[in-house]
């Protein structure tokens, strides 16, 4: 298989590691691509690192924001916009993958046609070494597996970097994933491939950056950002229920569950605020 495949990079603040992603995005073995590059707004340098590319061969478009966006989601219908390749691959600017990367992905999908998502094995790394090896919800039970109700609980996909999948062609018109700042990935796999056919492929490597702690874990977050978090999951579930016909107690069951992971991380003074009550009866009224 040799189609065009479409490489988004979005970049925010990522500079040290620019060079490592770029590397092991140009020095592919599989090579009929084009290089999307996407910058939002960087206060580190990284445009300035990345506009000294904008002249490669391989890059069909530059585009840097000079306000951020406030969601790499946004980042993400940028990309699919102008990507005009049959698959296509986000390249997250501090990730890093082995260099047969397309090359295996393209034989998957030439073993299978009806795929829509391949998964590379994922292994999280840091600067200094890499550790173990990180499991996709979506490869729980079986591979190749279908992306469906059943695993509606979960992210099916952990790090956007390991899968490359068949272009959705977006176009200009509006796109569910985009109204969210937190949950967006989980959004669009649903969105674009719900009763799609995703394929993990073990001949190459992808690396998920994991730099010390994670940040993103929700015992680091304040009320602000935990009431966000319920707002977009119950979004979400609703969008589900609205649109795939999701069993009343398939809802109940995942707005109970995040429901229950932001109240377990609020603290005592937090569970006292008006904020708190609002949550409570939202979440009460919500269900079936």
């Amino acid at each position: 298989m040799n189609p065009l495949v479409s490489i988004i990079l979005p970049s925010y603040n990522h500079k040290e590691y620019l060079k490592e992603r770029l590397d092991s995005i140009l020095n592919q073995t599989f090579q009929n691509f084009e290089l999307i590059m996407l910058d939002d707004a960087s206060t580190d340098g990284s445009q300035e690192f990345l506009k000294a590319y904008k002249d490669h061969p391989k890059v069909a478009h530059s585009v840097f924001n000079e306000i951020n966006t406030g969601s790499p989601f946004k980042q993400w219908q940028r990309g699919l916009e102008l990507a005009k390749g049959e698959y296509v691959w986000i390249a997250e600017s501090d990730d890093a993958c082995e260099l047969n990367f397309l090359a295996s992905s393209m034989e998957v999908f030439g073993l299978y046609s009806e795929a829509s998502i391949v998964v590379a094995q994922t292994f999280k790394f840091t600067s200094q070494k890499i550790g173990g090896e990180v499991y996709h919800h979506i490869f729980k039970e079986s591979n190749p597996t279908l992306i469906s109700q059943k695993n509606i609980n979960f992210c099916p996909i952990l790090n956007v970097s390991a899968c490359i999948f068949k272009n959705p062609k977006l176009g200009n018109g509006s796109n569910e994933f985009v109204n969210y700042r937190l949950i967006g990935d989980r959004v669009f796999y649903h969105e674009f491939f719900y009763g799609g056919l995703v394929v993990k492929n073990s001949n190459t490597r992808s690396y998920f950056r994991k730099e010390g702690e994670s940040v993103s874990a929700l015992k680091f977050k304040d009320s602000s950002y935990l009431k966000q978090y319920f707002k977009e999951h119950l979004r979400f579930i609703d969008y589900v229920y609205q649109n795939t016909k999701l069993p009343e107690t398939f809802y109940n069951a995942y707005l109970s569950k995040f429901f229950k992971r932001v109240r377990d991380r609020m603290n005592k003074k937090d569970k006292l605020s008006l904020t708190y009550l609002l949550l409570v009866i939202k979440y009460k009224t919500k269900l079936k």
